[in-house]
């Protein structure tokens, strides 16, 4: 574990402590008050934290800046929340509440001041500034919190985080897609063959600095240390972040990048997580699983169906040119962050990439072939050379 990783931790488990201490010698009214005054001054932080992006110009300032207001106006609600708590207390607590509510001031306490700092570490993390995102990708402490917190609540909690980054998900209106609404099947999931494969989808962050926009979406290892993913989700980004689901966080650099087909390779050295296998092509009527990130929040999993196959006139990243692309069209629920994610058999391999979703129909959603994609699948273990991830993409 790095140093700055048991920094983080050591940090994060005083601070948890000293809430839990300070909960106790509060009370839950006078505690209530500053919890609300520090989760204001997250979702604060949370929202003004990408708007330096486009005000400070230099990454190390970013990064400065990006933690001073982070702690800054968490500090400031908090201020303000124990201010208005301490009044209140002293007009209405007496007796044998005043032990009541210091145990129930404790537990509150910590179990939002836990929630608050997932959040806010989180929303630092979705940036895709290597110096934080790693660290924190590797922090034992909140991992715990991230097992504690139900997938229900770590979803708001990403809907909230999407609000300031980008995937960029093209939607595409008038590509093979039914005038009617499909029915997405419903599959299972949780197979051990799916199960394996899930554990090779990770989720990717970067920072575009020259448009001032984080970015985040989803890929796969497809060979040892190569990570695939669509060319949208790293557009601009000079150090994509890699996080897996058991590996740890890592920083990559892109070495291919092909805007006209949307596809991108990232190296990931240090990562030793299994590649996928790649399997066959499927056909109208087949059922597929597609993985990702959806929001940059939790790993998901859900079913598809292939609607049908054709070789269609596709636009590239940029909207400035289009090419032939041999494409499914799914009935699926595809969403921000699941671009460049896996298409798998039920089998769990390989058969296509995500990359858009139908901007006219509900659950329509497109994946690249895998006999589209098959070149730059089996040769991306030959890429190894950094190059220019092009410039960034706007909504």
């Amino acid at each position: 574990m790095e140093l700055t990783t048991v920094i983080l931790d050591i940090a994060l488990g005083l601070m948890l402590a000293g809430y839990l201490v300070y909960g106790y010698h509060s009370g839950l009214l006078r505690s209530g008050f500053a919890i609300l005054g520090v989760i204001v001054g997250g979702i604060a932080a949370l929202l003004l934290v990408p708007i330096l992006n486009t005000v400070v110009s230099q990454p190390v300032w970013r990064v400065v800046a990006t933690i001073g207001i982070s702690v800054g106006l968490l500090a400031l609600g908090h201020a303000i929340g124990v201010t208005v708590g301490h009044t209140a207390s002293k007009v209405l607590l007496r007796g044998p509440l005043q032990l009541v509510d210091r145990l129930l001031g404790a537990a509150v306490n910590l179990v939002v001041a836990a929630l608050v700092t997932f959040m806010a570490a989180g929303g630092i993390a979705s940036l895709g500034v290597p110096q934080l995102s790693q660290p924190i990708g590797n922090s034992a402490v909140l991992k715990v919190i991230d097992g504690a917190i139900p997938d229900p609540l770590e979803q708001i909690l990403a809907e909230i985080r999407s609000t300031v980054t980008a995937d960029g998900l093209p939607t595409i209106s008038g590509l093979a897609a039914p005038s009617i609404q499909p029915t997405v099947p419903s599959l299972d999931t949780g197979t051990d063959a799916l199960a394996a494969a899930a554990r090779s989808v990770v989720r990717i962050s970067g920072n575009a600095f020259a448009c001032g926009q984080s970015q985040t979406g989803s890929g796969f290892f497809i060979a040892p240390g190569r990570v695939v993913t669509n060319a949208h989700v790293v557009s601009g980004v000079e150090e994509p972040v890699v996080e897996t689901p058991n590996d740890g966080t890592e920083a990559g650099r892109v070495v291919y990048f092909d805007p006209e087909h949307d596809l991108a390779i990232i190296a990931v050295d240090g990562l030793a997580t299994p590649a996928l296998e790649i399997g066959a092509e499927l056909a109208p009527g087949d059922s597929a699983v597609f993985d990702g990130y959806p929001l940059g929040g939790p790993f998901s999993s859900g079913g598809a169906s292939v609607i049908s196959v054709d070789e269609l006139q596709v636009q590239n990243i940029y909207d400035t040119g289009t090419g032939e692309r041999e494409v499914y069209t799914l009935a699926a629920n595809v969403q921000q962050g699941n671009s460049g994610g896996p298409l798998l058999s039920t089998a769990g391999e390989v058969t296509g990439i995500v990359f858009a979703k139908s901007a006219d129909t509900a659950n329509i959603g497109y994946a690249m072939t895998v006999d589209e994609i098959a070149t730059v699948l089996v040769g991306a273990a030959s890429y190894s050379d950094a190059v220019s991830s092009g410039s960034c993409t706007t909504d």
